[in-house]
């Protein structure tokens, strides 16, 4: 059995209102966008209508996922300028 719509609505659409409010705080406080998390908003959001038809722990695994790879993927991204910050 799956997930459910609004089940997948609320998984999903809380994960990209999240992304969508670390996008706005960005661009007011640096003036600058993040294509990394512009592009895990776009795949979270495109992932509900997956996660509406797979189990939950899948559906759940699935967003776990993609923002850990958000994470992973900033945080090699960014190494050297935090390097250069704390140096």
């Amino acid at each position: 059995m799956g997930l459910g719509w609004f089940s997948a609505g609320a998984l999903c659409g809380g994960a990209t209102l999240y992304l969508a409010g670390l996008l706005l705080f960005g661009r007011l406080a640096v003036n600058v966008w993040g294509p990394f998390r512009l592009a895990a908003l776009v795949v979270v959001a495109a992932w509900t209508p997956a996660a509406a038809a797979l189990p939950p722990l899948a559906a759940l695994t699935g967003v776990v996922v993609i923002l850990a790879l958000l994470a992973a993927v900033e945080t090699w991204w960014f190494a050297e300028l935090r390097h250069t910050v704390r140096a």
